[in-house]
């Protein structure tokens, strides 16, 4: 990870760039759920909604995605919806919350990422029909991520780091990063607990070291991280 103090993260851009595998069973019915669901429609449009009790001046935010897509954005092009936008901003709201950062987060979509995703599920046949079960062979090995995160810090600078992996984003990447959350949380992987983790419900980066996950899922092959040095910065640590 970068060496610079997280207090002073005030703008994080989000970019999923690369989604090349299926969509699971489970991610449709989820759907199906929430749309039969009975719960305040407000909740629809709160971007802490998961986030309940932050204070006032950590809520930044009115949009759960953070702005409007498509919207073009400077130095970036035309940036558009992500499909799992609304639920990584909510998740990630509430880590930063958690640990009282104010940040305005944007969470969108490389203008290319669905035509690249269509075009790899053309050249795997029978992808279609897979969708929704479980991946054939050739899309759970052939599948890739990419996610590029963005940070704006107080002192002008700006920071990019891009998260990356292969084989297929749920059953491969989710699958096995879920056998990991719980290898830590068990104390198999050694430091992997955050010292000043207390008890309750929490996203991963508030319950665990962000340094020792790192290196764990690096390790075992299922991330690669980057740190990219922006054009618009001289510092980089």
């Amino acid at each position: 990870m970068p060496s610079w103090s997280y207090q002073a993260v005030f703008v994080s851009w989000l970019w999923l760039e690369t989604y090349n595998g299926g969509v699971s069973a489970g991610v449709i019915n989820t759907g199906k759920a929430i749309k039969n669901a009975s719960y305040p429609k407000e909740w629809d449009s709160d971007p802490y909604v998961l986030a309940p009790n932050a204070g006032e001046a950590l809520k930044l935010d009115d949009k759960v995605e953070g702005m409007k897509y498509p919207q073009l954005v400077k130095g970036e092009g035309l940036v558009i919806a992500n499909v799992f936008g609304p639920y990584d901003a909510r998740l990630l709201r509430r880590s930063f919350t958690s640990r009282g950062l104010p940040v305005r987060l944007r969470v969108g979509a490389s203008a290319n990422l669905y035509p690249k995703w269509i075009s790899f599920l053309a050249a795997h046949p029978g992808s279609w029909g897979s969708l929704s079960k479980c991946p054939s062979s050739s899309l759970y090995n052939d599948g890739s991520w990419a996610y590029r995160f963005k940070a704006f810090l107080s002192d002008g600078t700006s920071k990019t780091l891009s998260l990356s992996g292969n084989g297929d984003p749920g059953y491969h990447f989710t699958a096995w990063g879920l056998a990991e959350a719980g290898l830590c949380l068990s104390g198999s992987t050694a430091g992997c607990i955050r010292a000043d983790s207390s008890g309750g419900v929490h996203t991963p980066i508030s319950a665990m070291d962000a340094h020792v996950l790192k290196e764990r899922l690096q390790t075992v092959g299922l991330i690669k991280v980057e740190s990219i040095l922006d054009e618009s910065s001289e510092i980089w640590a």
